[in-house]
């Protein structure tokens, strides 16, 4: 009786747009992606190959063309068909993270095995003939060893969900689930098959699992970074806890591109993303060249990760190489004058380093633990210092500190040019850890908002201030009033001015006495509730200063349209000063402050000549390591009593 190939005719398409669907969506990038199409491809010739030889001999007696075409493409059909089994047993290790047990040689020259056994079956059968024979009297006819073919092929579903059921501990389930239907649905088919053997089922179940599979698992929204074009972020994260949970040796290369959003911003995304791509694709090529393997991801907007399979490689040895490919790419880039600066760390997994935080936070700031003049890093240089512990627990420091209330304000003093006393002081927070002792605000801030602490020390700043104005009744040390840096996060909250209202009952501290600091970032991200927010307080009475000025995009026509009655000049500025344009830009900016009615907080004023210098321009007020640095809240109030209570000798 005659095979019915409809269902061989529906798996063509099948395969065929599962192709087409692959390469379009961009999943050509990393090992899993490349084995997955090569599944694809050798099951569209697997299922040409058996609707061909159908077709060919399926009438008798065989004419002699269809008789050698026949031959071809019977063993063209099991070549394949066999082939893909044993490549998606490699696709199940390389899918898991696993594939370093597939490469140790033991292993490699065991799970061969029985795909040598099947081609030595194969490739003797034209003498043997035992597997199967294609005659012109009989046509194609299975031999009593074909289920030899059958066996070895089953050794692979045995070693392939064997695999998958160990590893069903740190897989998504219904990527799980969608892993193991290829084995379900394709050997449920076989059976089905054996049994009906005129319905050829199998390799249409094959398609469907496939289609499952990529439908499911090989996401490119979860894979690959959709504007470089590389695996992405996300992907690297979820490698990384696959190799933890693995214990798999590797060597990963970070590479961090110092100035990414700069010539990012000067190139153009188009240009700057192929800059990106020809620099990433020559890394993977050097590691190919000393004959690794590595799967290469991308984070914005300049982080490059090499995850590389040998544990003991000298990767240093690469970084020279790579520099020059740099250079070559910078002058394929003649005249845009961009070039990206970056640095390489070296982060060897489990040596020293056996936390997922630990790798992932290394890998972000690695070149600020560096040396400056230095391009490459060996991760154990930098994960036992005590900066990088800090970075590394900053989660635990930051919630201890607020459990603990180990959070304590300083104060430092801003000196009224006019007044010659210090008629105000701006409120700074400072940690000290019980581990790691001084931590920087440079430091544990950015980390708060990025983990949603700031609101509560923002809090303790807020009620910790008005208690201080409250209990030493800063008037009389001649105080006017206390500055306090607002975060974004507290001026885009709802209940600010409630907060605000009730530390005013609370501590009875009129709104007078507290002047509130934003920033341009604050400002940047106004939307309703922070205007309303404003507004609501400066009603009540509350003024406000804009902090850091000059060192963002702010203009005169800008500020004098905000709600300020303060304008802080940076540091920057006044370290500019000791050349012409310097001087000549911080007197531009005072006289135009001036002009528009604000008051002038010159910030980081640190030397006698910088002092006399602001002061002939005619600034109103100046803070700085010239008179004090930040106080503890006792030592403040000795020194207004030493200087503004007592007589100038």
């Amino acid at each position: 009786m005659d095979s019915i190939l409809y269902f061989d005719y529906i798996a063509v398409p099948l395969y065929m747009v599962l192709l087409f669907s692959s390469f379009a969506r961009g999943m050509t990038k990393g090992r899993s992606s490349r084995l997955f199409n090569w599944i694809l491809i050798t099951s569209l010739i697997a299922t040409v190959s058996d609707i061909a030889l159908e077709l060919l001999v399926r009438n008798t007696p065989v004419p002699r063309v269809n008789l050698i075409f026949g031959n071809f493409f019977a063993y063209s059909y099991f070549l394949f068909h066999n082939g893909t089994g044993l490549l998606y047993f490699m696709f199940i290790y390389s899918i898991t993270n696993t594939w370093y047990v597939f490469r140790k040689r033991i292993n490699f020259i065991f799970t061969s095995i029985p795909f040598d056994v099947f081609l030595v079956l194969l490739f003797t059968n034209p003498i043997f003939g035992k597997c199967f024979s294609v005659t012109a009297q009989n046509g194609y006819l299975r031999g009593p060893l074909m289920s030899v073919f059958y066996a070895m092929a089953s050794v692979y579903v045995i070693f392939g969900l064997s695999h998958l059921i160990y590893c069903k501990r740190f897989l998504d389930i219904k990527k799980w689930f969608a892993l193991v239907s290829m084995y379900v649905l394709t050997y449920g088919a076989v059976v089905f098959q054996f049994f009906n053997d005129i319905f050829l089922v199998e390799l249409v179940a094959s398609a469907i699992s496939l289609l499952l599979i990529e439908l499911v698992v090989l996401r490119p929204d979860e894979v690959l970074d959709s504007v470089v074009g590389l695996q992405s972020w996300k992907a690297y994260l979820d490698t990384l806890q696959k190799i933890m949970i693995t214990k798999q040796p590797v060597q990963i290369l970070a590479i961090k591109f110092l100035n990414a959003r700069e010539v990012r911003t000067y190139l153009g995304e188009e240009r700057y993303v192929k800059y990106i791509r020809l620099i990433a694709d020559k890394a993977l090529s050097l590691a190919s060249t000393e004959h690794l393997h590595g799967e290469l991801y991308f984070e914005h907007p300049g982080y490059i990760y090499l995850i590389i399979d040998e544990h003991d490689f000298d990767s240093e040895s690469l970084v020279p190489i790579l520099a020059t490919s740099v250079e070559k790419y910078t002058d394929d880039l003649k005249g845009t004058g961009a070039k990206l600066e970056y640095k390489v760390c070296s982060i060897k997994y489990p040596d020293g380093l056996d936390s997922y935080r630990e790798i992932k936070h290394i890998g972000h700031h690695f070149s600020e633990l560096m040396p400056h003049d230095q391009i490459f890093i060996d991760a154990a240089e930098i994960n036992k210092t005590k900066e990088f512990q800090i970075i590394n627990n900053m989660n635990e420091i930051l919630t201890r500190a607020i459990r603990d209330e180990k959070f304590e304000v300083y104060y430092q003093p801003i000196y009224s040019i006019w007044d010659h006393k210090f008629i105000s002081a701006e409120a700074l927070l400072r940690l000290d850890d019980e581990k790691y002792g001084q931590i920087s605000p440079a430091e544990f801030i950015p980390e708060a908002e990025r983990r949603g602490l700031i609101l509560p020390i923002g809090d303790f700043v807020l009620d910790a201030v008005h208690k201080f104005a409250s209990e030493n009744e800063i008037e009389k040390l001649g105080l006017s009033y206390i500055e306090i840096n607002l975060s974004v996060a507290q001026c885009l909250e709802r209940q600010l001015p409630d907060k605000m209202a009730s530390l005013r009952d609370k501590y009875q501290v009129g709104p007078d006495k507290v002047n509130l600091e934003i920033t341009e970032t604050s400002y940047d991200n106004i939307g309703n509730v922070m205007d309303e927010n404003l507004k609501i307080l400066s009603e009540q009475g509350y003024s406000f200063s804009l902090d850091d000025y000059g060192v963002g995009y702010s203009n005169i026509q800008r500020v004098s349209k905000l709600p300020l009655k303060i304008v802080k000049i940076d540091k920057s500025l006044v370290d500019n000063m000791n050349t012409v344009s310097g001087k000549s830009i911080m007197n531009n900016t005072v006289r135009m402050m001036k002009d528009i009615k604000k008051e002038l907080v010159i910030e980081g004023v640190e030397t006698k000549e910088d002092f006399e210098t602001l002061r002939s321009m005619g600034c109103d007020f100046i803070q700085g390591f010239y008179f004090s640095k930040p106080l503890p809240a006792k030592d403040f109030i000795d020194f207004l009593k030493k200087n503004n209570l007592e007589p100038e000798g």
